[in-house]
């Protein structure tokens, strides 16, 4: 069974405060991760998407996704859904884990 996708309000403002460029980055980076759920974590299809994805487990039970080693997004997994929760750089992202 495939994971699903969502994400929080506050995710939406982490979103809104980026630069037109790193929204797209964004969501590039997303598209790619619905392509590796949809393809059975397939990540060579993920990666005809951004060539430069990854998707790792930081610590039960955040996960990080990434298409440029700058702008990261920080996921919540619960059973079969990920909740996108963070968009933001490598010091948001170790803030946010402490």
């Amino acid at each position: 069974m495939p994971y699903t996708l969502s994400w929080i309000p506050s995710f939406e403002r982490a979103v809104k405060g980026l630069d037109p460029q790193q929204k797209v980055t964004v969501k590039t980076a997303l598209r790619a991760l619905l392509v590796y759920f949809s393809t059975n974590n397939n990540l060579m299809e993920a990666q005809k998407i951004a060539p430069r994805f990854f998707f790792k487990q930081l610590r039960r039970p955040f996960y990080e996704i990434s298409i440029e080693g700058k702008l990261r997004v920080i996921l919540h997994k619960d059973e079969l859904t990920f909740t996108a929760i963070l968009a933001g750089n490598h010091d948001q992202v170790k803030r946010f884990l402490r």
